[in-house]
């Protein structure tokens, strides 16, 4: 069961990804197709994002209230829904509109498959499944871009079939024997212990870096990066996709090696040292003469994103007993969301005012931020949380 609950959490994993990574080569494709200017493509992805910043409060408090299960299986069965749905689009309206249905859909995915690895393990065997996660994690946001960029070389359309492969993993998680709330607490005292920990500065800071990172991501990477290939260098999606991909390689080349970096340097060196890799890409990404000299500074921002996400889960699941997990992580995933909206609105409306170039060189602004926060707080090592909680009853 346990090898089968990590098969369900990396398919949860990879659709998660998959909702918007398939599409960010499209967005110039989407933009001609629907006759809309390109600079207001990044509605396509907010539409998406947008829903999470409702529902996801309502969704962990339900997770930690009656279970992981009867909130996963509903929200596959809408992801798909909502996703084969935008094939038959016929106007931007409706596009935008069964977008923002499969983000509904998408909303609980991001928040549950970190709470149910740190439901079913504990100490090293949680951190080796976090990390493998990772990897899965940087494949997916590898493969999805080029596998889009090449479905839409044959028919825009084509994309929006890939969420139908969340109705296998819906009907698996079914059979799984998911966490459920052992105690129910009264909802009051559930909710005051909920916002203490949410209130404590490492969790504070924890938070904000998910924030910081998903601006980054959605903003320069997602919205800017597809606009700049495209002005500069007439790329074609599946070009760009296959450009994004690397970052997603480097995110997984960096995962295979966390257990050991855990070990060896402390949480503030590794975030550090991820934000020292996006300030460098974001300032150079915009120099690059050719349109494959592009690679490395992408694949720079890749081994940033594979140090410093893993690491921001694995100590926000140390920090709410199980009973507030989900919860907990659903302020995480509001976050995340939230970083989905502001990027794409921020970084296009810069792009359409300047350039792209310049436009992904300002996020080198939120690199900074960034390091403010840690440089600012005092951050558990991984390492003691591991010996913690092997040491648990």
């Amino acid at each position: 069961m346990k090898r089968l609950t990590l098969f369900t959490v990396f398919s949860i994993t990879l659709l998660n990804t998959m909702g918007i990574a398939s599409l960010v080569p499209l967005l110039p494709l989407l933009a001609k197709t629907f006759n809309i200017p390109l600079e207001s493509s990044w509605r396509i992805i907010a539409s998406f994002a947008l829903p999470g910043l409702i529902c996801i409060p309502f969704v962990g408090i339900w997770a930690d209230r009656f279970g992981r299960k009867k909130v996963l299986v509903p929200a596959l069965l809408l992801f798909a829904v909502g996703g084969v749905c935008c094939l038959f689009s016929r106007t931007y309206l409706e596009l935008l509109f069964w977008r923002m249905v499969q983000g509904i859909g998408s909303a609980p995915l991001g928040l549950l498959y970190p709470t149910i690895i740190a439901d079913t393990w504990q100490g090293v065997e949680r951190i080796k499944a976090m990390s493998q996660n990772a990897i899965v994690l940087g494949l997916g946001t590898a493969v999805s871009p080029a596998l889009g960029g090449a479905l839409a070389m044959l028919d825009w359309r084509l994309p929006f079939l890939l969420p139908l492969l969340a109705l296998p993993v819906a009907c698996i998680a079914m059979r799984l024997p998911l966490m459920k709330p052992s105690v129910q607490m009264p909802f009051g005292e559930y909710l005051a212990k909920l916002l203490q920990t949410t209130r404590e500065k490492q969790t504070l800071t924890l938070l904000g870096l998910t924030l910081c990172t998903f601006i980054m991501l959605s903003g320069p990477i997602i919205t800017c990066f597809p606009l700049l290939a495209e002005t500069l260098f007439q790329a074609t999606p599946l070009e760009s996709g296959l450009i994004i991909a690397s970052a997603s390689f480097a995110s997984g080349l960096a995962a295979t090696r966390l257990p050991q970096l855990y070990r060896r340097f402390s949480s503030r060196n590794l975030f550090l040292a991820a934000v020292i890799l996006y300030a460098v890409s974001f300032y150079t990404i915009g120099f690059a003469p050719a349109l494959w000299l592009l690679l490395p500074p992408v694949f720079i921002y890749g081994l940033a994103q594979g140090l410093n996400i893993p690491l921001v889960s694995i100590l926000l699941t140390n920090q709410a007993p199980d009973e507030q997990r989900a919860a907990l992580m659903a302020a995480n995933a509001i976050l995340l969301r939230l970083g989905q909206n502001i990027g794409p609105a921020v970084f296009g409306t810069l792009a359409s005012l300047t350039n792209p170039g310049d436009a992904i060189r300002a996020g080198v602004v939120l690199a900074v931020c960034m390091a403010t926060l840690v440089l600012n707080t005092k951050l558990p090592s991984v390492r003691s949380a591991e010996e913690t909680k092997t040491a648990s009853p």
